[in-house]
């Protein structure tokens, strides 16, 4: 017997919510997505997604006006519907605050018009801790709605294969009913489902994200160190990854340390939290603190070959905040272009993924292409691992009036630059 599928509205349509719409669309779900941006909304309708991500502009072309569709009008993707996702990419500040107010919006719209009864309400947006049980019981002093907290897992530049085929996923909720349902309703899930309540799934996303916080911290801390004692961190993290404690994919890149605003924003609310209960989670603070350092030491690093940049020409390779995306959010590129740019540098700039001029940083001259990147630059900075920037040549650095590489991602072959010409700087050696 062919299963009904429910339908259901996707509110907040950047890059968490454009994934969600188009990655149930093509599951065969009917969809409705509402954004707070009418601009948003018109160019999902022309088939234009406000970010790039790799299949999404396509998804967006095989499921546009066939089941999946996009509103500016609220009650469109909530009356209704079975499902309201609430997918909205929270802004974040320059000091990771989170801006609650675009989200307290869409909280309001869905209990004015969710269904009674009807709707079980899924937020999927990075929330501080008693968000959802704050919205739960403001909802239902008008009328009855479930909620489920279904803490977000998409990757940028890999979004549709962690939200199709995840390790795990968490469900917070109050009713096991709602389990049983959801399970039912999303059959395509089928990796384990950790079940628990709404505060202690909220708090499972800030956890996570703390716990990778320390961890890049502290991988800074140990490259820095094997910097100054002549150790080299390859082969120290080569050795740690082999210890079953620790394993192969543990988050031990030093270098820039953590951007993007996703992983500071869980430490910053821990940290707010905190401070209601007369309690400082000193650990976590560290690494933050470490974190906001790590530019400061990559423009001393820049500084031990040119105390003065007055006129130097810094090239900086890669200025989104990680590959495979186009975002420019909190990006640890841009930041540094700042710390130049104050000090009368010239700051030259090359992202696959950019093209144009960047609003806000009209000094960042940004070429369309490696080979104009390169010329007469003082010194090269790479910032992203961008699998392009591999193939970075020795052909292609002629052009530089001073062969001079910091490679703050270690992304380079070693062995490749190393010569009387070129001054090669890796992280942790």
């Amino acid at each position: 017997m062919k299963r009904n599928k429910p339908t259901i509205g996707v509110l907040g349509l950047w890059h968490l919510g454009c994934i969600y719409a188009t990655s149930f669309a093509e599951l065969g779900y009917e969809v409705t997505g509402y954004d707070l941006t009418r601009q948003t909304v018109d160019d999902l309708n022309q088939g234009t997604p406000p970010i790039y991500e790799p299949g999404l502009t396509e998804k967006l072309k095989n499921f546009l006006g066939k089941n999946l569709f996009f509103t500016f009008q609220p009650q469109e993707a909530i009356k209704g519907k079975k499902y309201v996702f609430v997918a909205l990419d929270i802004p974040v500040d320059d000091h990771d605050q989170m801006d609650l107010r675009p989200l307290n919006k869409l909280l309001t719209v869905i209990t004015r018009y969710a269904s009674f009864k009807h709707t079980t309400v899924v937020i999927s947006s990075q929330v501080p801790l008693g968000t959802c049980r704050e919205f739960l019981k403001r909802a239902n002093r008008r009328k009855q709605i479930n909620v489920i907290y279904f803490p977000e897992n998409i990757r940028l530049g890999t979004a549709f294969q962690t939200f199709l085929k995840p390790d795990r996923i968490i469900l917070g909720l109050e009713k096991k009913s709602l389990l049983t349902q959801f399970v039912h309703d999303f059959p395509n899930f089928t990796c384990p489902i950790l079940t628990m309540n709404l505060e202690s799934a909220e708090m499972v996303k800030h956890a996570l994200n703390s716990f990778l916080a320390v961890c890049i911290s502290y991988a800074s801390e140990i490259g820095d160190l094997c910097e100054l004692l002549g150790a080299n961190y390859d082969d120290v993290v080569g050795a740690l990854r082999t210890d079953s404690r620790i394993g192969s994919n543990a988050p031990l890149n030093p270098g820039t340390g953590f951007a993007g605003g996703t992983i500071g924003r869980d430490v910053q609310i821990l940290r707010k939290l905190s401070k209601g209960y007369d309690y400082r989670p000193k650990m976590i603070e560290v690494a933050y603190e470490i974190n906001k350092s790590r530019l400061a030491r990559l423009l001393k690093k820049i500084q031990s070959l040119y105390p003065k940049l007055d006129g130097k020409k810094i090239g900086l390779l890669g200025l989104t905040y990680k590959p495979g995306t186009n975002t420019l959010r909190r990006s640890k590129s841009l930041e540094l272009s700042k710390l130049i740019h104050a000090r009368s540098g010239i700051v030259i700039g090359y992202d696959p993924a950019i093209r144009g001029s960047i609003p806000g940083y009209p000094y960042i001259q940004a070429t369309e292409s490696l080979a104009d990147f390169f010329q007469d630059l003082d010194a090269v900075v790479i910032m992203t691992p961008c699998p392009e920037f591999k193939k970075v040549s020795l052909k292609l650095m002629d052009s530089m009036r001073n062969k001079v590489i910091f490679d703050s991602v270690n992304l380079l072959d070693r062995n490749k630059f190393l010569s009387n010409e070129i001054k090669y700087f890796r992280t942790g050696r």
